[in-house]
């Protein structure tokens, strides 16, 4: 007998699997071509940590044959931070909002933060850039500040119509997203260890876990990205995480 966890999965209608599809023969084809090197795109996503956490009532259950009169008591006030984070070969880019992510703080952060950083690590190669679906990430002013140092390498929802180039994200995919199959999930798994108790605490153990990760470890996530897009295409743009590991 072998213990089996449940996991949940967004709903993915037909359009969404074509999508899903047509992406991963796209882009599949690109590798194949050597337009594209997985381990040459910058993959992006934002996260938000909670200092106290969430309580699953599912998760409270005491056995016994006398009632344990045992009360939990949670905070009124849940203190989280956002992590935005970029994961490519050269290693993984952290910066943290206090606040919620505006069009407007996302394009200063790309402009004085992030691509400042890019052009110091940068040797010569052309490097893609691919964000995720949020709707910050999607204004006019931040597809003109990524365009004007990515042009068409770029992988994002609603870039190709802007720009008339680059390749189209497609929904529901955190399975073929590094950030959300790896890097978020690894994250929380160590940073909570140590009991952070201020948002202070737990920024200084995020980072700590970032600075931690080795480049074999990003290999493998690259290597794995190419095997999803292959999973994901077998599978007819449904999910595959229950089968993959």
């Amino acid at each position: 007998m072998h213990p089996y966890k449940i996991t949940s999965h967004q709903l993915l209608t037909k359009r969404a699997m074509t999508k899903r599809v047509e992406f991963c023969k796209t882009i599949n084809g690109m590798f194949e071509d050597g337009e594209l090197d997985a381990k040459l795109i910058i993959y992006t996503d934002e996260a938000h940590f909670w200092l106290n956490g969430y309580v699953n009532k599912q998760n409270y259950r005491f056995w016994g044959s006398e009632n344990p009169n045992v009360s939990l008591a949670k905070p009124l006030h849940r203190q989280k931070i956002t992590a935005w984070a970029a994961i490519s070969v050269k290693g993984i880019y952290l910066q943290f909002f206090e606040s919620t992510v505006t069009g407007e703080s996302y394009k200063q952060l790309l402009e004085t933060q992030f691509f400042p950083s890019c052009k110091k690590k940068r040797s010569g190669q052309r490097i893609s850039f691919m964000q995720d679906r949020a709707t910050p990430h999607r204004t006019q002013e931040v597809f003109e500040t990524i365009h004007k140092v990515y042009g068409n390498r770029v992988i994002g929802l609603g870039y190709p119509k802007f720009a008339q180039g680059g390749l189209e994200w497609p929904p529901y995919s955190p399975d073929l997203n590094p950030c959300d199959f790896f890097l978020w999930g690894y994250i929380k798994d160590h940073c909570y260890a140590g009991n952070p108790e201020t948002v202070s605490d737990l920024v200084v153990a995020i980072k700590k876990v970032v600075s931690n990760i080795k480049d074999d470890m990003l290999e493998k996530v690259f290597t794995s990205f190419r095997k999803r897009i292959d999973f994901c295409t077998n599978s007819d743009g449904a999910h595959f995480e229950n089968i993959y590991h």
